[in-house]
């Protein structure tokens, strides 16, 4: 009666150091310089010049892969204003990839000393002194801050009521839109791209109007006269051309 008890304890002690010894050595072997960082990837860039996302992330080589603190890196990069978010692949055993998602301009504002270049989130991405490759709407009425700076987050009503027009624009009109004037209570006028002015008026749902008028100018019967037209008034129930 008293020897199969003295079995049991044995079993379980053995099992135990056997679990014991296992744990320490995956912990060893997890911990080993094997799985150290050796090699970094960065993707998804193109306005971002590679160097400076690289100096972000300079601490990164040699640091364990597993172990890695992933919400303290994503909030290193996050630091750059052209960086919207990140992602990590671990490639195992010694290779990180980033995958970077970059904030696109949609709108341009003039300040006195450039231009900058703002997000759909009205973040402040950057001031160029010359025009950009790529020409986006440009933003009157708002004055920014002496204070803005990139990565600033801009809430000035003036441009947050422009980024919602642009917002619910269709895709083939905003190409077509040269400049968005603001006024003081944020009724907003449209200049296209060929001068002809557009009166919106003020409003938070801008897409059935703006979806009239690019129907409206590309309808051949006002193509026919477009050379003569100056302005088109949607403040009223239907549109108005002024010649």
């Amino acid at each position: 009666m008293t020897v199969e008890p003295r079995k049991s304890t044995t079993s379980f002690l053995y099992i135990s150091i056997l679990v014991i010894l296992f744990v320490v050595g995956i912990s060893f072997f997890v911990q080993s310089s094997y799985f150290n960082i050796e090699a970094v990837s960065i993707e998804g860039l193109q306005e971002i010049p590679l160097n400076e996302i690289e100096r972000l992330t300079t601490d990164v080589t040699g640091q364990n892969l597993i172990m890695l603190d992933q919400r303290q890196l994503e909030q290193k990069v996050l630091l750059h204003p052209l960086v919207e978010s990140v992602a990590f692949r671990k490639k195992f055993p010694n290779r990180l990839v980033l995958e970077v998602q970059e904030r696109t301009p949609v709108a341009l504002v003039i300040v006195a000393s450039g231009i900058v270049e703002v997000d759909g989130k009205g973040i402040y991405l950057r001031r160029r002194e010359g025009w950009p490759e790529q020409s986006y709407p440009v933003i009157n009425g708002v004055t920014l801050p002496d204070t803005a700076g990139p990565g600033q987050e801009l809430d000035l009503p003036g441009l947050k009521a422009a980024l919602n027009l642009l917002g619910q624009a269709p895709q083939e009109l905003t190409p077509l839109i040269g400049e968005i004037y603001v006024n003081p209570i944020q009724q907003i006028i449209l200049f296209l791209t060929d001068g002809i002015e557009v009166r919106l008026g003020k409003a938070d749902a801008w897409a059935e109007k703006l979806k009239s008028l690019y129907t409206l100018i590309n309808d051949e019967g006002y193509k026919s006269f477009k050379n003569g037209v100056r302005y088109i008034d949607f403040t009223a129930a239907k549109p108005v051309i002024g010649r």
